[in-house]
């Protein structure tokens, strides 16, 4: 009679523990469990984010976005070295006209016509997208982090191509930082990865 109560005692703490277990916080299993996959979502999220606000030029939005080693300073000084100034004012010496040439006959020869800029100052880009999220080493300077490429479409009037760049992502505290970037050249897509080919050239 012992022996089958207690085995009936064992049986029932047995399920106690499974019931607790059962019970387990959702996010808590999130970040146990499934956090790598969270983990990869956000980088590639960030990278992408990282990339639109590049190629919108808000650079206060940018340097936020950077580890202090990579914006070289204060957010305020990554701003100030990246905002394209509005219309630069004109020197005194292109405001005034040249005086006229004059021939030998006392005729003046009338100026030559500068050619106008025409077309657009900047492309037309596509939408970015971020892929290959991959852990990369740390290399020189450049912490251990997470490795992804972003690519978008570019048009010019009479040329068009895709630009590929790779982000080297890094956490600090709870959020990504952008601490490096590096253009993805021909040899790196050749040898097949070109995250950690790019990010790891001096």
């Amino acid at each position: 009679m012992r022996g089958v109560i207690r085995v009936a005692v064992a049986a029932a703490f047995t399920l106690v523990i499974v019931g607790c277990s059962s019970n387990a916080d959702p996010k808590e299993t999130r970040v146990n469990g499934g956090g790598d996959t969270d983990r990869t979502a956000s980088a590639l999220n960030f990278a992408k984010s990282y990339q639109e606000a590049v190629n919108d030029n808000d650079w206060p939005h940018v340097c936020r976005m950077r580890t202090e080693r990579y914006r070289h300073g204060t957010v305020k000084q990554c701003v100030a070295d990246h905002d394209e100034p509005s219309e630069p004012t004109p020197s005194e010496a292109e405001t005034s006209a040249p005086p006229p040439l004059v021939r030998a006959d006392g005729s003046t020869v009338p100026p030559v016509q500068k050619p106008t800029q025409s077309g657009p100052d900047r492309a037309q880009l596509g939408p970015v997208e971020a892929t290959r999220a991959k852990a990369v080493p740390a290399f020189g300077d450049h912490p251990a982090g997470t490795g992804v490429m972003v690519e978008y479409t570019y048009t010019w009037p009479d040329e068009s191509g895709v630009s590929k760049h790779v982000l080297r992502l890094v956490r600090q505290g709870d959020k990504w930082l952008v601490d490096q970037l590096e253009d993805v050249a021909d040899s790196d897509e050749a040898h097949g990865d070109p995250v950690e080919d790019a990010l790891m050239r001096s």
